[in-house]
């Protein structure tokens, strides 16, 4: 009984030495694999495109370049072993496009053709510079708050941002409008928002802006706000929007600063009156 007892004492004392000494896994150890761990969760993450053209690096921003090209400067003549590896010579990149047409846009704005068929183009850009429909600029030109718009205008669906009727003040003037789009554009819309006047418009505008920033806190104000298009379908509304005809009814489609932050679309909210004579009603509103 007495060896046995001796046996559970020696047997505690190794478990007590061994837990004092750090058996199992030294911080060392636990150093190099926290270090493995965080090099992995770097490597899941999806490289981006890259291309080494006169020097200067431009990056993939995953959309289509704003009009094709006219011309070409030339081809990648060389890919990397690695797309986790940056190009090191001028006309390379890291992703399989060799012998691809390249263009330059701009100072800090490069085209290449991803898809040889359909004559697609990918837009690269460098890290300094941005671009709004098919004009670059250097970030240094550009406020932080038109930076941070410009973020969040390239967050939504392509059928979102062709929506936005906003252009930010340092590309005032320098779009290019497309005459076929802005006749349909004021063909469509002239039997709602034709038929409202400017005064019309602002009053409703600032009872929408009304709603979402003071009725409804919860909404935590207006981020973005336009007169929805004529043939939205909102229009038609059985029993509700339907039942009110041009000049007495107007729908904005509204990003309020707590759907933006969700990552929710654009909602839209419905204001009428019965007759010229009546007040502006908020008479629906949902996505």
């Amino acid at each position: 009984m007495q060896k046995y007892r001796k046996y559970l004492a020696l047997l505690f004392l190794t478990a007590a030495a061994a837990t004092v000494t750090g058996c199992g896994i030294s911080e060392k150890e636990a150093s190099i694999t926290s270090g493995a761990q965080t090099a992995h969760m770097q490597t899941d993450e999806e490289p981006v495109n890259i291309v080494l053209i006169n020097n200067i690096y431009y990056y993939d921003t995953g959309r289509t370049a704003f009009s094709i090209p006219d011309h070409t400067n030339g081809t990648i003549h060389s890919v990397t072993a690695s797309q986790n590896t940056r190009p090191q010579k001028n006309e390379e990149a890291n992703f399989d496009c060799q012998g691809a047409a390249y263009c330059i846009l701009a100072d800090g704005a490069a085209a290449v053709m991803t898809d040889e068929a359909s004559g697609t183009y990918e837009l690269f850009l460098a890290d300094d510079t941005v671009e709004f429909q098919g004009v670059c600029k250097k970030k240094k030109e550009i406020s932080s708050d038109t930076l941070k718009w410009l973020d969040f205008y390239y967050s939504l669906s392509e059928s979102d941002r062709n929506a936005l009727s906003m252009i930010p003040s340092e590309f005032a003037g320098q779009i290019s409008g497309n005459s076929m789009s802005t006749n349909e554009t004021s063909t469509s819309d002239s039997s709602y928002l034709e038929a409202l006047t400017q005064e019309e418009l602002d009053a409703t505008e600032a009872l929408a802006q009304y709603y979402f920033t003071e009725e409804v806190t919860s909404f935590e104000g207006v981020d973005q706000i336009y007169p929805a298009d004529s043939s939205d379908p909102q229009y038609h509304n059985s029993g509700i929007e339907d039942d009110y005809g041009p000049g007495n009814i107007i729908i904005y489609r509204v990003l309020t600063n707590l759907d933006r932050r969700d990552g929710n679309p654009f909602r839209y909210i419905s204001i009428a009156r019965k007759s010229k004579s009546d007040d502006w009603k908020i008479i629906n509103s949902g996505f």
